[in-house]
């Protein structure tokens, strides 16, 4: 990763490892640029994996904002994708900027739910259809700007 470009880490449960490991070598190398993490589990009080680390980086500016979703905190569930989409105009700014975007954790919804939700940020704040959405998202990932590690 480019240390000038915005990078948006989206990784709850373990899917937060790598990008804990990337914030790690950020720190040591002191690294700029900015950055946002994503991250959510079902717990709070018990899951919120790296707290003190994360709050650290916040105040340190190795990390530049965190939007946490716990799904069990609260009667309707709430993850990573709501969060996407309620931070859907600073979304996109950040794409427009340059962001490289990197997801890591669950395929079989996770992923599927964060592309969607991508997507739906970029035809809200584009007014572009989905097909040219996930144009966008293709050459993105052939820039190297859009990658996912999904098991």
């Amino acid at each position: 990763m480019k240390q000038d470009i915005p990078v948006i880490m989206i990784g709850p449960g373990t899917g937060i490892a790598p990008f804990r490991a990337y914030l790690q070598e950020r720190e040591e190398l002191g690294m700029t640029g900015k950055t946002w993490l994503f991250f959510g589990d079902q717990h709070r009080s018990s899951d919120f994996l790296y707290e003190e680390e994360i709050e650290e980086w916040l105040e340190n500016g190795n990390l530049t904002r965190v939007d946490l979703a716990f799904s069990r905190d609260q009667e309707h569930k709430e993850y990573v994708q709501h969060r996407i989409m309620e931070e859907s105009e600073r979304f996109n700014e950040w794409i427009e900027q340059g962001a490289a975007i990197y997801i890591c954790g669950d395929e079989k919804c996770m992923a599927k739910d964060v592309h969607q939700a991508i997507k739906d940020v970029l035809v809200k704040e584009r007014h572009i259809s989905q097909e040219e959405a996930e144009l966008l998202l293709r050459q993105m990932k052939q820039q190297q700007r859009y990658q996912r590690d999904v098991y």
